[in-house]
């Protein structure tokens, strides 16, 4: 996985693997956001709005829903903050 952030390149996939649903090439951009950025929750809003749009399995959306959620709840106890580098 490419990371833009070099801080980042400790994440790896450990399959690594080159076919399509096996895991993450080595090469492939990936970009990484946590929920402690304020910009997380809106940017997974529009992730699903823009996946309806695009006609994305529901499982994929409900997915992200969720994930919204639970962001939320960690949020109440974890302040959110402005990106940085």
């Amino acid at each position: 996985m490419l990371h833009a952030r070099a801080d980042y390149q400790r994440f790896q996939d450990p399959l690594e693997k080159e076919d399509k649903g096996k895991g993450i090439p080595k090469m492939e951009p990936v970009f990484l956001l946590r929920a402690n950025d304020k910009l997380f929750v809106p940017m997974l809003k529009t992730y699903v709005m823009l996946a309806k749009l695009a006609g994305c399995d529901q499982k994929l959306i409900q997915a992200v829903v969720a994930h919204i959620e639970t962001a939320k709840l960690w949020n109440l106890s974890h302040p959110a903050k402005t990106p940085d580098l």
